[in-house]
């Protein structure tokens, strides 16, 4: 997790980040925080590159020409020619090849919500370990 996901619109139960707050006090905006209500979810994005812009954060996630959540982080993959990204969009929204759109410098892009890693999501291809590596 990044500084990207904690923002005015998701709480920190939303971003799986609860366990870091105090919750054996009393505070400003407690309730808030502890309350169950899951407005948003995390969704795993696969973004069209259009090899200008990938994006940074921040970018509102359409569903049929309407908002229904943002990205908090964005990098281009890679090892699948991907641009992939992490969103909080809406439950009802959060459906495995789910058509959506991000919108990335001004400009609407065609995106897809994934249900696993975009790449290698069976893990089956070789890791390294760099402690087994003879010196």
């Amino acid at each position: 997790k990044g500084a990207g996901e904690l923002t005015n619109e998701v709480t920190l139960a939303e971003a799986d980040v609860l366990r870091f707050a105090r919750t054996d006090k009393e505070y400003i905006g407690r309730e808030a925080t502890l309350a169950p209500a899951r407005r948003f979810v995390c969704a795993y994005l696969e973004i069209t590159p259009d090899g200008a812009h990938d994006g940074h954060g921040g970018e509102a996630v359409l569903l049929q020409g309407k908002v229904v959540g943002s990205t908090a982080s964005v990098a281009y993959g890679h090892s699948c020619g991907k641009i992939l990204a992490f969103a909080y969009v809406r439950p009802d929204a959060n459906l495995a090849g789910t058509e959506v759109e991000v919108v990335i410098a001004g400009t609407p892009r065609p995106a897809r919500i994934l249900g696993a890693p975009a790449y290698d999501p069976e893990g089956l291809l070789p890791r390294t370990d760099a402690a087994q590596i003879p010196a």
